[in-house]
């Protein structure tokens, strides 16, 4: 049997690369230390006991309005189990409704009662706080560039 030709790796090359490995200096490991800052400081100040998927939820119903409980998961990166627990607990302390799709009446149709949009715009308020503090070392152009890189790497 004939082998493909292959590209030898430069065996200098990869052992170079190990030998000047830093995981302090890797991305992936910044992304989850800076992720769990976040979740830290949005634990401790967020109102009403909200975690981030159910603040996700209120916020993203806010901006867009009523909308299938598919979509909604789709606008903001639930799979379909998460999206429907999330649902359900903001469904059972009242933030949240149900109803009939007035334009497809096989489908249902999700949106914030009068109670969950005064939380929500609570919580816009205060995630505005909780932000404030997780990225208070960064200049606004900074921030801005952050927000643009993140951005670019779940639009991929």
């Amino acid at each position: 049997m004939v082998q493909p030709e292959t590209k030898p790796r430069a065996a200098g090359k990869v052992k170079e690369a190990i030998d000047s490995y830093r995981l302090d200096d890797a991305p992936g490991f910044l992304l989850r230390v800076a992720l769990r800052t976040h979740t830290s400081i949005f634990a401790a100040k967020m109102i009403e006991e909200l975690t981030g998927p159910q603040f996700s939820t209120l916020a993203k119903l806010k901006e867009v309005g009523p909308c299938s409980q598919n979509h909604l998961g789709r606008l903001i990166h639930y799979d379909s189990a998460t999206i429907t627990g999330v649902i359900n607990r903001l469904k059972s302390r009242g933030l949240i409704k149900s109803s009939k799709d007035p334009l497809d009446p096989r489908r249902r149709e999700i949106d914030l009662t009068e109670k969950g949009r005064r939380i929500a715009d609570a919580a816009i308020e205060t995630i505005g706080e909780i932000s404030g503090e997780t990225f208070a070392p960064l200049t606004q152009d900074e921030f801005r560039a952050l927000t643009e890189i993140l951005k670019k790497i779940i639009r991929r």
